[in-house]
């Protein structure tokens, strides 16, 4: 009898080290089971974090990357836009001096008028004159014509040229004596005065012969 109790509680302490050991391998397995998922959790969120972090990176190249190209392609143009605007500005220039070479040249001071070689016509011209439109358009015809004698302007109303409008007419050579009365057209040959022309009809007439 009392073997049979022995047996049976040592069979029930057997029982209840199994059980023991059970529930500690069931905590271990659970444990180990949890720190797995865990583990996975942090491996996936590491990824995660990476792929962001490697996304985000990407975006901010390819953002400088853009700007850059935006940059360099503004550069090219405003400095084909600066050399264009330069030689722009060189021919403006150019043709501004060649004009105003042009207009030095066409209009000249009496006083020098018989300085150039050559035969060639100078019109003086009184501001005062009604008819000045009429010999100009004239003029511009004849140098229109290529093969046509030389003609110049010298206005009365330049300071160089105002004390040689007189009261009285002087075609002289001499250019301290030279004097004019009004709008006159003067024919130059070898450095002296040739010819003289005053008065409309005597001015027009000779244009028209030049044209």
């Amino acid at each position: 009898m009392a073997k049979k109790k022995s047996n049976k509680k040592s069979s029930k302490l057997k029982n209840q080290n199994v059980n023991s050991e059970k529930i500690v391998k069931n905590d271990f397995n659970e444990s180990k089971s949890e720190k797995n998922l865990n583990k996975q959790k942090t491996i996936e969120k590491a990824k995660r974090q990476l792929h962001y972090e490697t996304s985000g990176s990407n975006e901010l190249t390819n953002l400088i990357k853009v700007v850059l190209i935006v940059t360099g392609i503004m550069l090219v143009f405003y400095g084909i836009t600066v050399v264009a605007t330069k030689k722009a500005d060189e021919v403006t220039n150019k043709n501004e001096e060649k004009v105003k070479t042009e207009i030095q040249y066409e209009n000249l001071m009496i006083g020098a008028m018989l300085n150039m070689d050559g035969t060639y016509y100078v019109l003086i011209e009184d501001e005062k004159d009604n008819r000045l439109s009429e010999y100009e358009t004239l003029v511009q015809t004849i140098k229109a014509n290529e093969e046509a004698d030389k003609i110049y302007y010298a206005k009365l109303n330049d300071i160089f040229n105002s004390d040689y409008l007189g009261k009285e007419k002087n075609y002289s050579s001499d250019m301290t004596k030279f004097k004019v009365t009004g709008t006159t057209l003067v024919k130059v040959k070898d450095h002296k005065i040739d010819d003289t022309y005053d008065g409309y009809e005597s001015i027009k007439s000779k244009l028209q012969d030049l044209d």
